[in-house]
C-alpha cells in the first residue's frame, strides 16, 4: 500500500493540488491519505472522489480525480470571499473584551464549501483510508481523526483552522485547531503503518522562508507571517526526521530490533515541495494566481518524478 502525506499551507494548497494531479497522472495510487490543515481539505476531497469516480474495473480513476481537485481550486477556491471574510476591528475588540474571541476570519463560507464537496458517507465507504490531523488546545496533543469518528466533518474543519486567524472548533467540549501546530507533514504516522510500502509527501513550503516587507500593525498579516515561520520550521524537522531514519535503517525494509532506531524501518519516501515559497496572500488572491501555482505544482512534481526515488516508489505494489 502507498501513502500520500499532505502537509498544511493555507492557500498554498493550490500548489499541492497541482503536484497531486501530476503524481496521480503518473500512476501513483494512494491507499491511505494523511492530511493536515489544507492537506486535510485536499485529502478529504480525494478520498470522497475515490468513492465516486471509478474506471471500467470499478477502481478509483486517479487521473480523473486529480483533474477534479484542480478544478475545485480553479472554480471554488479562486478568491478570498469563497472561503471567508475578515472580521472588523470593532467586532474583534468587542469579542475580546467579553471573552468571546472567535478568530480574525469568519470561516462560515469555508465550512459551507467543505460540506458541499465532501460527503461523510463517501469518506466512510471510500476504498482509501483518510486521516485528518488536529491539535487539542486543552492538552496540547496531536490526534489523527478518521471517518470512524462520528463528527469527522468537524475534525476536517478543525484541521483547517489556522490558530488565531480562524475560529477554534469545539468537538465534544474539546478545543481543536490546525494540526500544523505539532505536525505539518505527518510522515511518522504513515511510516509507522506496517502495511505502507512507499510514501509521497507533498509540502507547500520551500526550504527557506523568504524575507518580506509587512505592515506588522495589520494583525492578520502579522498572524499569517508568524504561522509561515512556525510551519516552515516544523516541515523542515518532519522531513529531516524521515531522511535521518532512512539513512540508518537496513535498505531491505526489515524492522530494527534494537538500538536507537528500534521499531523503525527503511521505507521509500519521496518529497515534492516548491523551489521557492509560493507567492500568494490569503487576504487577496485571484483565479490567475491559483492557476499559476497549480501549474508550478504540476511542473515541480513532473521534475521530481524523473528521479530514482520516485521510480522506486512507483515500482512498489499498490
Amino acid at each position: 500500500m502507498k501513502a500520500l502525506v499532505l502537509g498544511g499551507g493555507s492557500i498554498k494548497g493550490c500548489f499541492q493540488a497541482g503536484a497531486i494531479s501530476e503524481l496521480l497522472m503518473a500512476g501513483f495510487k494512494p491507499s491511505k491519505i494523511y492530511g493536515v490543515s489544507v492537506g486535510s481539505l485536499n485529502g478529504a476531497f480525494l478520498t470522497d472522489q475515490a468513492a465516486k469516480l471509478k474506471n471500467k474495473d470499478n477502481k478509483p480513476d486517479w487521473p480523473a480525480i486529480g483533474e477534479a481537485l484542480k478544478n475545485l481550486w480553479l472554480t471554488r477556491i479562486d478568491s478570498f470571499d469563497k472561503i471567508g471574510k475578515t472580521r472588523g476591528g470593532p467586532a474583534i475588540l468587542w469579542d475580546s473584551i467579553f471573552s468571546e474571541f472567535n478568530g480574525l476570519i469568519d470561516t462560515e463560507n469555508l465550512q459551507q464549501l467543505i460540506g458541499s464537496i465532501i460527503s461523510e458517507d463517501n469518506l466512510r465507504n471510500s476504498p482509501v483510508e483518510f486521516f485528518a490531523g488536529c491539535v487539542n488546545l486543552s492538552n496540547g496533543q496531536f490526534l489523527m481523526a478518521d471517518p470512524s469518528y462520528p463528527d469527522i466533518m468537524k475534525y476536517i474543519i478543525a484541521s483547517t483552522a489556522i490558530p488565531v486567524m480562524m475560529p477554534i472548533s469545539y468537538i465534544n467540549g474539546s478545543p481543536l485547531v490546525d494540526g500544523g501546530l505539532r505536525n505539518v507533514t505527518p510522515l511518522k504516522y504513515a511510516a509507522n503503518d506496517t502495511a505502507v510500502n512507499a510514501i509521497v509527501s507533498v509540502a507547500c513550503q520551500a526550504e527557506q522562508v523568504p524575507p518580506v516587507n509587512l505592515n506588522y500593525e495589520n494583525l492578520l498579516s502579522y498572524a499569517e507571517r508568524l504561522m509561515d515561520i512556525i510551519v516552515n520550521g516544523i516541515v523542515t524537522n518532519d522531513l529531516e526526521w524521515a531522511e535521518y531514519i532512512n539513512d540508518y535503517c537496513p535498505k531491505d525494509g526489515t524492522i530494527v530490533k534494537v538500538g536507537p532506531f528500534q521499531g523503525y524501518r527503511y521505507i521509500p519516501i519521496g518529497v515534492i515541495r516548491p523551489a521557492q515559497e509560493p507567492d500568494i496572500d490569503i487576504q487577496n488572491f485571484n483565479q490567475d494566481q491559483i492557476k499559476n501555482l497549480l501549474e508550478i505544482g504540476q511542473y515541480t512534481a513532473r521534475q521530481q518524478l524523473k528521479t530514482g526515488k520516485f521510480k522506486e516508489i512507483l515500482s512498489q505494489p499498490d
